[in-house]
């Protein structure tokens, strides 16, 4: 249901669209067919008219005269439903043959004279502009006009605009329908593909939805596991002095007996350089320490920094492993230093500590599990 919107906004949009595409289209192809037609047909009247001139030339007398008449009226007869048409007119302007024998002996009217230039000029273009512009011509309009030698008769050749139009009429509905059927072809088409996309794709945003909500369910129970152990560790820190029992029972109880060192192997304060300066630190002010460009920083809770003349082996081979946790071959952090943890790419975690760290601290992917297990997870 919560698609039917976007299927309606694409549905209305290609139809406006496909609409303005086809009303150019159809009338720009039926403009083009209909000119060719009407040249076409101008060629063949042209024709036609030389080969009634040259049947029509010759005979002078008066029942050989008749004898022609009568077989032209024949071959014309009823011939005026169809777009080209002829008459033969003699020099005082009445019809002599004409399809419709009623109209023999009249005059043409003036409505039955296209006003259309010269003859030589004539083109299916400038018939077809002129019929549009004059819906209303003669249906007997005459296009050409061929004399016959050593005659009084004159060709007339006719233009039926009735038979025209209403071709150019049926032609267009004609197109008309049969865009009509690729339009609603084209737009099902459209719709299901946008369907089967849209649902493979929601699949997709579903899949994603769900692994995002598993990583950040992940990450706050390992935020939650960070801070119940931060607390763990306060508590321990605060009653080791006094209750050696007590400590040994928050040990078990949060899991982390086999992080356990011999005593003599910590080591609480270190000796590390400010300058030439030596300055002993207690490892419970470490924040964090890290190597760059073969130098190991120590940085302390309070923000400042030193330096130590030891590997990262040597110290993390003395720090307690309850406190600190090296996170790779560059960087060792303390667990009461670590702010938050977030996701960082598919299988990564991203360390931020009090204070900021001078560089990105990252848990591979391999370390990861390590990480968490120490965070009892």
């Amino acid at each position: 249901m919560k698609n039917y919107p976007y299927y309606l906004y694409t549905s209305i949009g290609f139809t406006l669209l496909y609409l303005v595409i086809s009303m150019i289209s159809i009338a720009l192809l039926a403009r083009t067919n209909f000119e060719n037609i009407l040249s076409r047909n101008i060629d063949s009247a042209k024709q036609e008219a030389t080969l009634l001139q040259a049947l029509s030339e010759g005979p002078s007398n008066e029942g050989t005269k008749n004898q022609l008449r009568d077989r032209i009226q024949k071959s014309i007869n009823s011939s005026d439903n169809q777009i080209i048409y002829y008459s033969i007119i003699d020099w005082s302007g009445k019809y002599v043959c004409y399809p419709n024998k009623n109209e023999i002996g009249k005059i043409p009217t003036e409505q039955d004279a296209l006003q259309l230039g010269s003859q030589e000029e004539l083109n299916g273009k400038v018939l077809f502009d002129f019929l549009m512009k004059n819906p209303n011509a003669s249906s007997s309009s005459i296009i050409l006009l061929s004399p016959i030698k050593e005659s009084d008769w004159i060709i007339a050749s006719h233009i039926n605009s009735d038979r025209v139009l209403e071709d150019y009429s049926s032609y267009k509905n004609s197109l008309y329908s049969a865009f009509t059927l690729i339009g609603l072809i084209i737009l099902l088409f459209i719709i299901a593909s946008l369907r089967v996309i849209s649902n493979y794709y929601q699949k997709l945003l579903v899949a994603k939805s769900s692994q995002f909500e598993d990583g950040v369910l992940s990450i706050t129970k390992l935020n939650s596991s960070l801070e119940n152990y931060q607390k763990s560790l306060e508590a321990f820190t605060t009653e080791q002095e006094g209750n050696q029992v007590r400590k040994q029972e928050i040990i078990e109880e949060s899991g982390k007996v086999d992080l356990l060192e011999d005593t003599h192997k910590i080591k609480h304060r270190m000796l590390t350089y400010v300058r030439d300066e030596i300055l002993p630190i207690a490892t419970e002010d470490i924040s964090h320490i890290y190597v760059e460009n073969t130098i190991t920083y120590i940085i302390r809770k309070d923000g400042k920094r030193s330096t130590s003349g030891e590997s990262l082996d040597q110290i993390y081979s003395y720090l307690d492993k309850r406190f600190f946790f090296r996170i790779n071959r560059q960087i060792i952090v303390a667990i009461t230093a670590i702010n938050t943890i977030i996701k960082y790419g598919n299988s990564k975690l991203k360390i931020q500590v009090r204070p900021a760290s001078e560089i990105d601290i990252i848990i591979g992917k391999n370390k990861a599990s390590a990480f968490k297990q120490w965070l009892d997870l």
